[in-house]
């Protein structure tokens, strides 16, 4: 029977196993800048529109008198 693997060809194993490792934690690094890029979107969007409910109430409130 033939064997699956070559004592020749072992070497490359690690190598290609290191490279997926490097790719799969620069792909976290990818992931966690476009979350906190997401997140402070976000925050700066809900901010903007409690401001423009603010104006917005100020504004409703300077007509009514």
């Amino acid at each position: 029977m033939r064997p699956l693997f070559n004592k020749e060809s072992l070497w490359v194993y690690p190598i290609y196993a290191s490279i997926g490792g490097g790719f799969g934690y620069w792909l976290m690094g990818v992931e966690s800048r476009q979350f906190q890029m997401l997140s402070d979107r976000r925050d700066s969007l809900l901010e903007k529109r409690a401001r423009r409910e603010q104006r917005e109430q100020e504004a409703a409130a300077a007509a009514a008198e």
